[in-house]
């Protein structure tokens, strides 16, 4: 009777672990029930150089702005060896977030849509926002930022990433660059709870 309890409880572990996100995702839609109650979660794994997450940002910009309210996005950074820029726009990206959260959608798109993603232009689309000059050159020597781009690859590695962008919105897993279409109905799916 013992051994059936404990097989009955090894395949509902491993159905609920089947069935839902990876834990990573979970754990941040938990953090948005926390932050934003009744909001839907969507996570990005991204890299600033590469084309196609251009694309997925230029499609998902104008669909999270017009339901700010109702959705958290969760950027995480996935810079690519062959991008030789994209890891200082990432490490930048993270001094923003660290720095002066509110500004970080601005200095998103705006490296998106750079053509220089140098360290020296990281800091001046910063400091154009009002990013204080000397505070991002120290947040980006300190090996805390590194550490959190660390984490965004091991969390890209956990949920079984093959490339970018990658998206979670709420429980729909989104590979390449999706179209705004399907963007639209999986944020809209997210936000009915779906």
């Amino acid at each position: 009777m013992r051994v059936r309890v404990l097989v009955l409880a090894l395949v509902v572990a491993v159905v609920v672990a089947c069935g839902g996100p990876p834990s990573v995702i979970r754990d941040e839609m938990a953090t948005t029930a926390e932050v934003k109650a009744g909001a839907a979660t969507i996570v990005v794994f991204t890299d600033f150089q590469c084309p196609f997450c251009r694309k997925a940002h230029a499609a998902l910009a104008p669909i999270v702005e017009a339901r700010r309210d109702r959705v958290r996005v969760v950027l995480r950074h996935v810079p690519l060896p062959r991008h030789p820029d994209a890891r200082t726009a990432a490490r930048a990206a993270v001094c923003v977030e660290t720095l002066t959260r509110p500004l970080l959608d601005d200095y998103v798109h705006a490296l998106f849509e750079a053509q220089d993603l140098s360290e020296a232009a990281c800091e001046e689309l910063a400091v154009e926002r009002g990013v204080d000059r000397d505070r991002f050159q120290r947040c980006l020597a300190d090996a805390a930022t590194d550490a959190r781009v660390e984490r965004d690859l091991a969390a890209f590695d956990a949920v079984g990433g093959d490339g970018v962008p990658l998206l979670y919105v709420g429980r729909t897993r989104l590979e390449g660059a999706p179209s705004r279409s399907r963007l639209e109905a999986a944020v809209d799916d997210a936000i009915a709870g779906k």
